[in-house]
């Protein structure tokens, strides 16, 4: 087995996976009936995708897809803190639905060249359907920034909250340095959050969205003698990083807790049930 391997797709799953239950929170609840369908299909989508990555993760533990999914203790799962937060209201919602899309978009890119066959496989299928919902994400954007004012300065608000979580979409895996070595992962993830932050600074520049809410700071995320991650500038001091750090470690937010019970509920209640 290889630690490096699970350690990739249990994360991405784990992203999936819990980023596909807040948007299927909007069901039922969407501003209209339009985007009442069009979450619950994304929503759909990210689950499904999360399926794939622990159907892979099963076959390098021996261990069940659904218990990986759904049987595990909260510090056990990997996502990025973003995933869990609140939906809140609808900016921080499209905010959110931005970023994420973004940053996988990005990072199943450089996956395209994994050593991992498997993994190369589901990542090509995932990528062709992820396309949408980056499209519908971009439409959003958009049409909000081409919009009244009142709606403009909600989204950017949002966007400027929902940023600093957003790198932890980036905080390396577990094993990634060994998974880097082994061709695994094409590309480190402090490589990939500096092509994030290039892309989305130029594209909230292109939509007239002030960018003085991010910082393009050639950083990198090292860690301290206790364990945690700091930030390191460009002049080589270590400061402590405010954004979303630790879900890669199983640390999490007070959001998590609640929403994991409502998530494993059933599964919990049903030992053994087939998801």
């Amino acid at each position: 087995m290889s630690a490096a391997l699970l350690g990739i797709v249990t994360a991405l799953g784990d992203d999936e996976l819990v980023v596909g239950h807040r948007h299927s929170e909007w069901t039922g609840f969407a501003p209209h009936i339009e985007e009442d369908v069009a979450f619950s299909s994304i929503a759909q989508d990210e689950i499904g995708h999360a399926s794939a990555y622990y159907a892979l993760a099963a076959k390098l533990t021996d261990d069940g897809a659904d218990r990986l999914a759904l049987g595990r203790d909260k510090d056990e799962y990997r996502h990025a803190i973003l995933c869990e937060r609140p939906n809140g209201d609808w900016a921080f919602t499209l905010a959110r639905h931005w970023l994420y899309d973004h940053a996988d978009a990005l990072r199943l890119e450089a996956m395209e060249e994994t050593s991992e066959a498997e993994l190369r496989g589901i990542v090509a299928k995932i990528r062709r359907e992820e396309r949408y919902h980056l499209l519908h994400a971009d439409i959003w954007m958009q049409r909000i920034a081409h919009g009244p004012v009142e709606g403009r300065r909600n989204l950017m608000d949002a966007v400027g909250r929902a940023f600093d979580d957003a790198l932890g979409l980036f905080e390396p895996f577990e094993h990634e340095a060994e998974a880097v070595a082994e061709g695994i992962l094409p590309v480190g993830s402090d490589g990939l959050r500096k092509r994030f932050l290039d892309q989305t600074s130029a594209e909230l520049d292109r939509l007239g969205f002030p960018t003085h809410m991010i910082s393009t700071a050639d950083t990198e995320f090292v860690a301290s003698s206790s364990g945690d991650l700091l930030v390191e500038e460009e002049a080589g001091d270590a400061v402590e990083h405010q954004g979303g750090l630790g879900g890669r470690s199983g640390r999490h937010s007070d959001d998590w807790s609640p929403l994991w019970d409502d998530m494993t509920k059933t599964y919990r209640e049903n030992p053994g049930a087939r998801w």
